[in-house]
């Protein structure tokens, strides 16, 4: 066995045979978003072996996948050109390896959401002989061929990350490199969560992306059981007012009650330029106080006693929320949103039935002769649809329901609608800043 180095890149190498085998990735240092070209040379002809990627993204948190390849007639594996026939994944996958990773059975933590977006993730790449699966115990001790180390950053080269704590409002500005004016984008997560990665990656594409939160940071208020709309209007104040921010207003992502907050924020200023909905409903949780100028916001009931359990035993919620469609007067009044808005539907979603929410709003747009509006739709795609490769969490923790929950998709449908989405929204954001400035 020896090593070399090229650059980051560090590989490391067995004798197979007479042949020498290695594992290599390009680019060895990429943001999430990128696809990574992985290949494995210096094989027997068809010989099989097993591919496997493994992250450690806490002390207690590990996440893996592997793929069963057959090597070509030169001895050599291509993720973009070859089929995987077994592992966490199958067919022509070239990003299989990162978007099939699963977390450990036992631990705690199920989603792979690093807690510092300021350090990229270390993505350990490894070649073995045979089709094994290294998370069992007779495969466990197998050693490797081959090596390699990919990271994996969200934030790009020069973005520059600052906790706010301006007035009232508090969250996390990301900056690209340059003196800018950018485009600002406001980015909010669900319940209890204060997610960076997707802020992060969004000013690496030249946004200036603010991560704003709620709840559970700082001094917020640990839930959202009350929330008022002047929080929310003084940020989309303060980021359109904000000297590197480009003018004439600012998008809006909300995943599921951020999407819920995201059209609420659009009904309370035109400084709002676009709106993306990812699997939210139509109108506020009965959980949460929503209160606008002293008066509270109707809200939609639940029952818990409509709670389902999957096979594995994980709680499926997705007829828990009362269907606000048979409640018109507590519908968000999307019919007075002047800014486009991008609805984003997994049809698997099993937090609530996004697909019929969406519907339903764009059918009330309409009867008011609004036309400002966009449906995606993923079949196979669950609740917590993410930037693209990155693992799907069909599985985890919700903070309202103190316990794992099953939020739906399936593994392979729903991180092909990341990959597709990404660009997408990407594109939606830029075209509605241009159609502001007209």
């Amino acid at each position: 066995m020896f090593m070399y180095s090229r650059g980051l890149h560090i590989v490391t190498v067995r004798c197979c045979s007479r042949l020498m085998a290695s594992i290599a990735a390009n680019p060895p240092n990429g943001l999430m978003s990128d696809k990574v070209d992985i290949r494995a040379t210096g094989l027997e002809r068809q010989q099989p072996v097993t591919l496997t990627a493994t992250v450690q993204l806490t002390r207690d948190a590990q996440f893996r996948s592997h793929a069963h390849y057959v090597a070509d007639s030169s001895g050599s594996v291509v993720c973009s050109q070859h089929a995987a026939v077994g592992g966490t994944f199958s067919g022509v996958e070239p990003m299989g390896l990162f978007w099939s990773l699963q977390p450990s059975p036992a631990q705690r933590v199920k989603r792979m959401i690093p807690k510092d977006v300021t350090k990229p993730l270390e993505v350990r790449l490894c070649l073995y002989d045979g089709h094994i699966d290294t998370t069992t115990p007779q495969d466990s001790a197998a050693e490797p061929q081959a090596s390699c180390v990919v990271e994996r950053r969200f934030m790009g080269d020069g973005v520059r990350r600052t906790v706010v704590r301006e007035g009232r409002v508090r969250g996390v500005l990301f900056l690209p490199e340059g003196e800018g004016p950018f485009p600002g984008v406001i980015d909010m997560y669900g319940s209890g969560s204060n997610f960076e990665h997707r802020a992060a990656l969004l000013s690496s594409q030249g946004f200036a992306a603010f991560r704003l939160l709620y709840s559970n940071f700082d001094d917020l208020p640990k839930t959202e059981a009350q929330l008022d709309s002047e929080y929310f209007t003084e940020a989309v104040d303060w980021l359109s007012d904000h000297p590197l921010v480009q003018p004439g207003g600012v998008g809006v992502i909300g995943t599921s009650l951020g999407g819920i907050l995201a059209l609420i924020m659009g009904t309370l200023t035109d400084k709002v330029n676009a709106i993306v909905w990812l699997n939210g409903i139509t109108a506020m949780l009965g959980t949460t106080q929503f209160s606008y100028r002293g008066q509270i916001l109707p809200t939609v009931g639940f029952d818990v006693s409509r709670v389902k359990y999957t096979e594995d035993g994980h709680l499926n919620v997705v007829d828990v929320t009362d269907d606000p469609t048979l409640e018109p007067e507590k519908c968000i009044q999307v019919e007075t949103i002047l800014c486009p808005i991008l609805f984003v539907v997994g049809e698997d979603d099993k937090n609530w039935r996004s697909d019929k929410m969406a519907k339903e709003a764009i059918a009330r747009m309409e009867a008011h002769g609004k036309t400002n509006h966009q449906l995606l739709t993923y079949p196979g795609a669950g609740h917590l649809l993410e930037p693209p490769y990155m693992p799907h969490g069909r599985v985890s923790f919700h903070p309202a329901a103190g316990t794992d929950i099953d939020f739906g998709g399936e593994t392979a449908a729903h991180c092909a609608a990341q990959e597709d989405l990404w660009p997408r929204m990407i594109t939606f954001l830029r075209k509605s800043r241009l159609h502001s400035q007209l």
